[in-house]
């Protein structure tokens, strides 16, 4: 299948994502995160990269940034092979480390930019790392509250000028806390733009075709029937028969907050569990996820058996 051509122009803004092969870590240390900050603000002194937001999550990075001069493949190409290098040569490692081609919308804007600003500050929240955007050290989002000079590299202006004060960013963050925020990526024009009809056909793209495509498969996921706790039981008991009750216990509970939308109270009234074992949880499996080949085909087998992407 031919791949799809970039669309790449000065002052381009672009929403990146990557992520590491098989689930595997992209990030091991804090050294690994510094090295590969460090490789982003080298970009931005030499004027090829303006970076907005960004996140470094264990397995994937997100990274909202604006080309002064067209050129974002070589940019990334730049970034992301000097830090292979660099993660192969610190922990002995040989081959790929990320997962085929990284992600890159096109970003309209205004209220579709601060989208993506909000979507990578909640990163975190999200993956049950934390409960407040504030208190994940590896974002750019405590930047925005208290500029710091470890990071003066980011710039907020843009995204800032949209708001009375820092504090009403950080509310217009938080309130997506309380629900389900917008996913560029899901909305996404082509898989190549995030913005309005107007803009993505300005960009060149066939808007009604693939929206069509695309509204088809959002109907889809929003008509799908909400999974149920006794139909997760059933499924986690078939797919690891083995699993004391403790640990069935358990891997229910990760299955609830990976396959539904369901937020971490809600898991724990409907679990009898406190909600901060929820995140512990989440955690301890997500860890496991990435050095347990075993458990990671037993969980392909589960969502197969969910019938969930």
């Amino acid at each position: 299948m031919t791949r799809q051509q970039r669309i790449e122009f000065e002052d381009a803004t672009y929403h990146v994502f990557s992520h590491a092969v098989d689930e595997t870590a992209l990030f091991l240390d804090d050294v690994d995160r510094r090295c590969f900050l460090d490789y982003i603000q080298e970009l931005v002194g030499l004027g090829m990269l303006i970076v907005h937001a960004f996140v470094l999550m264990i397995t994937h990075f997100h990274l909202l940034c604006q080309t002064p001069e067209a050129g974002l493949s070589k940019h990334l190409r730049k970034l992301l092979g000097k830090y292979a290098q660099s993660f192969n040569g610190r922990h002995a490692r040989n081959g790929h480390l990320l997962r085929a081609r990284y992600k890159a919308l096109l970003v309209e804007d205004g209220d579709y930019f601060l989208e993506c600003s909000r979507y990578i500050h909640l990163n975190p929240v999200r993956a049950y790392v934390c409960s407040d955007p504030g208190d994940y050290r590896w974002s750019s989002y405590r930047h925005y509250l208290q500029p710091t000079e470890e990071l003066d590299w980011v710039t907020t202006a843009r995204t800032l000028e949209s708001f009375p004060s820092k504090m009403d960013y950080a509310q217009f963050v938080l309130q997506a806390c309380a629900h389900q925020s917008r996913d560029p990526f899901r909305e996404a024009y082509g898989n190549l733009v995030f913005g309005s009809k107007d803009f993505a056909e300005r960009m060149g793209l066939r808007v009604s075709a693939r929206k069509a495509a695309h509204s088809e498969r959002s109907r889809e996921f929003r008509n799908r029937p909400e999974l149920s706790f006794g139909a997760i039981d059933r499924a986690v008991a078939e797919t690891f028969p083995g699993l004391s009750k403790c640990q069935h216990d358990r891997m229910v509970v990760y299955a609830m907050q990976r396959f539904t939308a369901k937020t971490g109270k809600e898991i724990a009234s409907i679990t009898d569990r406190d909600p901060s074992e929820i995140t512990q949880i989440w955690k301890v499996l997500q860890g496991r996820l990435l050095n347990d080949c075993e458990l990671r085909q037993r969980m392909d087998l589960l969502m197969q058996l969910l019938q969930v992407k």
